[in-house]
């Protein structure tokens, strides 16, 4: 990548950071976002403190930059059904990335890559959630914007993502990991449903392969293996890795309308020859590694 400017949002999120350091390492000056005043971390990233939510603050933003690379990574993001999360998923989801389109395309923003989800449902399929629902209309306005006013968008479909950095510890791989390592059972739903699982790492050189590889507006790109695991067997491996108890399966209910996705690595492979490198038996030594060292530490 050039050393012209390229802005990223959720800098300072999992996806965010792991897509920073790569895109400082090729040499890129990079301008990332972040809603509260950011931590001593990402040394040789110009921080800027925004809310999304507010569009001439993004304006202002954007327009400051003029961004080559716009990557739009900031999300509310939370499988759960309740109504609580409505109201914050469609101003952080949906809101921030209408603002941020308007202000790309004034700014004439060279690229602009939105991160979507694989809980976006497919046509005539509902949504899920509320996390489901805005980011599928965040994709249609992507959509919208890449027609009807010219603006180069792209729409990474994001499969599970997993890895070194997730600080949510609510998500099935850390969740899991720390249990194991404490020597507890992990506590599981039915653990049937199979989920096409990818590495943090992978996820960001295929972010950056979508901000060059030519001939990709208007397109939705898949990020993911190809291959599904179901939950269950995901955790006994890790629980095997740790050396800890099988998981307590049935410990906690399933979610309603869960969706099996598998991305078309084909295609992505065929549009721009990224395609996923670590393994997830690698994937996992590398987690529980990064995870048993901060319990140490």
């Amino acid at each position: 990548m050039s050393s012209a400017p390229v802005l990223v949002t959720g800098a300072s999120g999992f996806i965010g950071s792991a897509l920073v350091h790569r895109l400082l390492a090729g040499g890129a000056e990079v301008h990332g976002v972040s809603r509260r005043p950011p931590s001593a971390e990402g040394r040789g990233i110009v921080w800027h403190q925004a809310d999304l939510g507010d569009p001439d603050r993004v304006r202002a933003l954007v327009g400051g930059i003029r961004p080559a690379r716009l990557f739009h990574l900031a999300s509310a993001v939370s499988g759960r059904g309740d109504r609580d999360f409505v109201l914050p998923t469609l101003r952080d989801n949906l809101l921030s990335t209408v603002h941020l389109l308007l202000a790309a395309a004034e700014s004439g923003v060279g690229r602009t890559i939105l991160a979507g989800s694989m809980e976006e449902p497919e046509p005539g399929e509902a949504p899920s959630s509320p996390y489901s629902a805005s980011k599928a209309a965040a994709t249609l306005y992507g959509q919208l914007f890449s027609e009807l006013y010219h603006l180069p968008v792209v729409h990474a479909r994001i499969y599970m993502v997993y890895g070194p950095g997730q600080r949510d510890r609510t998500k099935v791989v850390p969740a899991a990991i720390r249990a194991a390592l404490a020597g507890e059972a992990p506590r599981l739903s039915s653990g049937a449903r199979p989920v096409d699982w990818i590495f943090v790492d992978d996820v960001a050189e295929g972010l950056e392969r979508l901000s060059e590889a030519p001939g990709l507006e208007g397109r939705r790109v898949e990020l993911g293996s190809g291959e599904l695991v179901t939950v269950r067997a995901l955790v006994e491996r890790i629980s095997a890795l740790c050396g800890g108890p099988p998981p307590a399966i049935g410990a906690l209910p399933d979610r309603p309308l869960e969706r099996v996705r598998r991305a078309d690595a084909a295609a992505t492979m065929a549009a721009t020859g990224w395609r996923a490198r670590v393994g997830l038996d690698e994937g996992l030594r590398r987690t529980i590694a990064a995870l048993r060292s901060e319990e140490e530490s």
